[in-house]
């Protein structure tokens, strides 16, 4: 049987039969190894000498060993291997004679070989590599005291001690220190313990090779608070073989609004550092920890990289990674992480971070009434882990009624706490909700010559007579702009328009402008007790376009346009976080051809995550004007009509 005494059995798995005791045995080579009539190893023919090409007389001439005894029948550990040779190992043109010349050569002759040095480089050369062979045997922790046949051995010449030449011998059984491929388990490289003599074909242990990793993709790339992404990643392997048993680590590096992951200016880096010990990372080093930055693992595993840019066997990755409810603006990296990094370097090689930054997915709220679109409506979800998924999302109160298609807007307040993210669990009324077919779909309620006309507002505060042009801005508390609620209608009119203002009790104000009518400040209905529905306080705008400035945050009016509502209007850069983050209420009846929401508020982390950045209130008191105004004079004139279904 096999004795491994005082050795390592990291390797022993790759044995392809035992040795029975007293029994000549055969451990099944590759067929490259198992050659015994081709003699020519390392460059020399059989019987010539590696290092001096010198002819050693050939077969049946006595051979000697390449070390003399006890040789090294003491080591079983590559550091007895190492310092066995290094004691015997003669330097700086010194020389030994006999025995002390014998092991100085067969020292060198193992470096130099173990390397891949070709024939007839020269015993110094072991001596200027004897620290990168060491390291190698190392990394490789052989197999010692390995019952081993043999096919080849290296033998020295006759009477000198100065070479070493190749004789064939029979194949006998003898403990051995074996160095065993990483990857497949073959032997490379095999020393008979009782003279020293290496056998078999004698592959190079010094076959390198190089990892780089990367971070290839992170998707998606827009991410928000509580986001789940995936990562994908990947490993350069340069050189001649594929790579060792290799560990690898993926990093998220959570890093504070506007600063830098920890070497994310530089293009991989390595390191003895190790990535993160957070959340079961490496036991020990944080190198993407700075004062603006800290890590955890998120995926971690080990194996081997084939060669290839990239190694296609192997490539890390992670799926549905909650990357956390984060602030907006916090930038959130992943870097992935491999070591040894090369076969001859036990560092990691860290790849550059790459990053993505946590925006955010702003929505609307429509609140009293339906939202009918003669288009398609089209907003986002977010999903988020708040001790049980959460959906967050856009929604009206009451009915959505379109033209065209509806995706993720929620209707009957369906996405208030709301768990599912399947559309059909919150548009019951999204009209139409079901197709001819009787499969889920929301919208296409009608085409659009048969879609309900508009409320005819406009016409109908167009034909009242009592007019007065303005110019400039207009404060809505001004008196001479104004009406008492249940009085005749007296309306303002204009070309541009600036208006802000606070209107009191029993008093409305109604514009009529053909041009661009600007809310640059707030327009608020005083908040005092009503008595009676004559105390209720209106302002109707209607426009070609409406623009509302970002420093607007509450707009109690009606808007009526043609055109364009725009509800930040002066910031026409790039939307950030920083531009529009003001909420913006409106109450009163909204109609436009186009309406442009570019709030950022809301959408925060936790409770905050379905805050609005736009939120659209019909309020009962816009009903109860417009009953008032059209009543005057004891008839009846009908402004527009709703039918809403009930609320409980």
């Amino acid at each position: 049987m096999i004795r491994l005494r005082g050795a390592t059995a990291r390797l022993a798995t790759v044995l392809m039969m035992v040795l029975a005791i007293g029994v000549t045995s055969t451990i099944m080579y590759p067929a490259q190894v198992a050659k015994a009539d081709a003699c020519s190893i390392n460059g020399r023919d059989c019987y010539f000498g590696y290092f001096y090409n010198g002819y050693d007389g050939g077969p049946g001439v006595r051979q000697h060993n390449v070390f003399s005894a006890p040789a090294l029948l003491n080591v079983n550990n590559p550091e007895d291997l190492i310092n066995t040779i290094r004691s015997h190992m003669v330097c700086g043109g010194g020389r030994l004679l006999n025995a002390g010349e014998q092991n100085a050569t067969g020292s060198a002759f193992i470096i130099n070989t173990m390397l891949g040095l070709p024939a007839g480089t020269s015993k110094d050369a072991a001596c200027q590599q004897f620290d990168k062979w060491a390291g190698i045997v190392r990394d490789w922790a052989p197999n010692t005291n390995y019952n081993l046949n043999y096919y080849f051995a290296g033998l020295n010449t006759r009477s000198t001690y100065t070479d070493v030449a190749w004789y064939i011998s029979a194949q006998t059984t003898a403990y051995s220190i074996v160095f065993f491929d990483k990857v497949d388990g073959h032997p490379l490289y095999a020393i008979k313990k009782d003279c020293g003599n290496p056998v078999g074909r004698l592959e190079s242990l010094d076959q390198p090779y190089t990892l780089t990793p990367h971070v290839d993709t992170i998707s998606p790339t827009n991410i928000e608070a509580g986001s789940k992404v995936s990562v994908n990643t990947s490993v350069d392997n340069v050189g001649d073989r594929p790579s060792a048993n290799t560990q690898w680590e993926i990093t998220q590096i959570t890093v504070k609004p506007g600063k830098k992951a920890p070497h994310e200016d530089e293009n991989g880096t390595v390191s003895g550092t190790a990535p993160c010990q957070s959340n079961g990372g490496a036991p020990a080093g944080d190198y993407f920890v700075s004062g603006d930055a800290d890590c955890k693992n998120v995926a971690k595993g080990n194996g081997i990289f084939n060669l290839g840019t990239p190694a296609q066997n192997l490539k890390p990755s992670v799926s549905g990674l909650d990357v956390g409810d984060l602030p907006v603006g916090t930038r959130v990296c992943f870097a992935l992480s491999v070591q040894p990094r090369s076969n001859n370097d036990g560092a990691w090689a860290h790849s550059k971070p790459i990053c993505t930054t946590v925006g955010k997915k702003p929505k609307v709220q429509i609140w009293g009434g339906d939202l009918g679109v003669r288009g398609m409506v089209d907003t986002s979800t977010s999903v988020k882990d708040m001790g049980g998924n959460k959906t967050f999302g856009s929604w009206v109160e009451y009915g959505v009624f379109a033209v065209g298609t509806v995706n993720r807007f929620a209707s009957g307040s369906g996405l208030v706490n709301q768990a599912s993210n399947n559309q059909v669990d919150w548009s019951k009324l999204t009209f139409a909700n079901k197709n001819l077919a009787g499969a889920d779909a929301f919208g296409n309620y009608s085409t659009l010559a048969g879609f309900r006309p508009v409320p005819t507002v406009a016409s109908f505060f167009g034909n009242i007579q009592d007019k007065t042009a303005v110019s400039g801005s207009l404060n809505v508390g001004d008196p001479s702009k104004q009406f008492t609620t249940g009085d005749s209608v007296k309306v303002n009119t204009a070309g541009d328009l600036s208006v802000s203002g606070t209107i009191g009790l029993k008093k409305s104000v109604v514009i009529i402008a053909s041009g661009t009518v600007t809310i640059d400040n707030n327009i608020q209905y005083d908040d005092g007790t009503l008595g009676s529905i004559h105390d209720i306080p209106q302002v109707v705008i209607i426009a070609n376009n409406i623009n509302i400035t970002d420093n607007v945050s509450r707009v109690d009016a009606w808007l009526v346009t043609t055109g364009t509502i725009d509800t930040c209007s002066n910031v026409t850069t790039t939307l950030t976080s920083n531009k529009c983050n003001q909420p913006l209420e409106v109450n009163g009846p909204v109609i436009t051809n186009k309406l442009v929401l570019k709030r950022t508020a809301g959408s925060d982390t936790g409770a905050a995550s379905g805050d609005p950045a736009e939120r659209f209130n019909l309020r009962p008191d816009a009903y109860l004007w417009a009953q008032l105004q059209a009543s005057g004079n004891n008839k009846a004139q009908t402004v527009y009509s709703r039918e809403l279904p009930p609320r409980f």
